[in-house]
């Protein structure tokens, strides 16, 4: 489940299913954080497109295609309809084996994954994915203390990957994406 969290009068994605605190980027405190389902009321300023006027592909070049790997489907599909709002192709994925099926069916030009999901985690999906799909661009993104220890065994044996901190802004995201 994800949840959103005011901060600077605007909202962030925190992907995470049980309340915690968080660094309040406005203040400097932590603030605690609870859980709760989106409404599609919610949502609407999240979707709402990042550009005011013109073409995204016309910007940006073509739509690059994103998979998004979540174990979290809310999370997932969130994330799915934000990039899809602001000029992007994506698709989800719940799990690390659905991630490599999809991967070999879509081709994607970045792959967007959560690190900590049962079975196959993201860190061996990216591996397996990397493997047929080598010119894919690998993000990861995690909240979790437990990441370190994985990305340092993916990266002993010879994988590299791009990681992003749980919460991230939106607007954040995206610019990530198109660098």
């Amino acid at each position: 489940m994800g949840v959103l969290s005011p901060a600077c009068g605007t909202y962030w994605i925190v992907l995470s299913s049980t309340p915690s605190l968080y660094k309040d980027p406005c203040q400097d405190q932590m603030t605690p954080m609870n859980p709760f389902l989106l409404s599609g009321d919610l949502l609407k300023p999240l979707l709402r497109p990042l550009a005011a006027a013109g073409n995204e592909s016309e910007r940006h070049g073509p739509s690059p295609r994103i998979l998004v790997v979540d174990d979290e489907v809310l999370i997932a599909d969130t994330i799915v309809q934000i990039l899809n709002r602001n000029g992007f192709i994506a698709e989800a994925a719940y799990s690390g084996e659905q991630a490599i099926e999809t991967a070999r069916r879509i081709n994607p030009d970045l792959l967007l994954s959560d690190v900590l999901m049962p079975h196959i985690d993201g860190v061996e999906a990216a591996i397996a994915i990397r493997g047929f799909c080598p010119d894919t661009r690998i993000v990861l993104f995690s909240g979790q203390a437990a990441t370190v220890e994985i990305l340092q065994r993916a990266k002993d044996r010879g994988h590299h990957f791009e990681l992003l901190p749980k919460p991230i802004h939106p607007t954040q995201l995206i610019k990530h994406l198109r660098e």
